[in-house]
């Protein structure tokens, strides 16, 4: 008789559950539209930087990226070549044009009266390299790079509100080449 009666219970508990287990039918509603800020990344930000001077050209983000990636390999293998103060590597990386004006002796004599050493008188291009190239630009950290036109890039250091220009760049034949600023 127990086992009859428990039956019934579970019978009646059974029945209850599936009785008030019935759907009703909800309106959905939308879910409230969240405002979307746009926020410029910081490479958003850098490439901006980099392209605002250029004058009627433009440059492509992708140009941009694969220009920046070549010069900073390029400004790390300078300055193992500072390191090593090998001048025959170096001039490899430097533009015809400069090659020319600072093997000229009247640009040297020029140059020799900035520098910090007095007294030290630059007759070479290999004097100019072990003087005031590798002195104004070994361990320097290079930020970013600003494009001056489509074939001539500065490579700066920033620092707070200031950039300091630690290297120009000139496309000659398709490669990156430092230039050498004329005094």
């Amino acid at each position: 008789m127990k086992k009859i009666i428990y039956i019934l219970l579970l019978a009646l508990l059974s029945l209850s559950v599936f009785t008030s287990c019935s759907s009703t039918a909800q309106e959905t509603k939308p879910a409230p539209k969240k405002e979307v800020t746009k926020t410029v990344s910081k490479s958003d930000a850098e490439y901006e930087r980099a392209t605002k001077d250029l004058k009627g050209e433009t440059v492509s983000r992708d140009t941009y990226e694969k220009d920046k990636k070549v010069i900073l390999a390029k400004i790390d293998e300078l300055n193992v070549i500072m390191k090593s103060k090998n001048y025959k590597a170096w001039v490899s990386y430097i533009e015809p044009n400069s090659i020319n004006y600072w093997s000229q002796k009247k640009n040297l004599s020029q140059a020799s009266k900035q520098l910090p050493v007095k007294g030290v008188q630059l007759k070479t291009l290999e004097d100019y390299f072990n003087y005031m190239f590798i002195g104004s630009r070994m361990g320097r950290k290079i930020d970013e790079i600003r494009y001056i036109s489509s074939t001539s890039i500065k490579a700066v250091q920033v620092r707070e509100d200031d950039v300091v220009i630690f290297y120009n760049f000139k496309k000659v034949n398709d490669d990156w080449l430092v230039e050498i600023p004329k005094l």
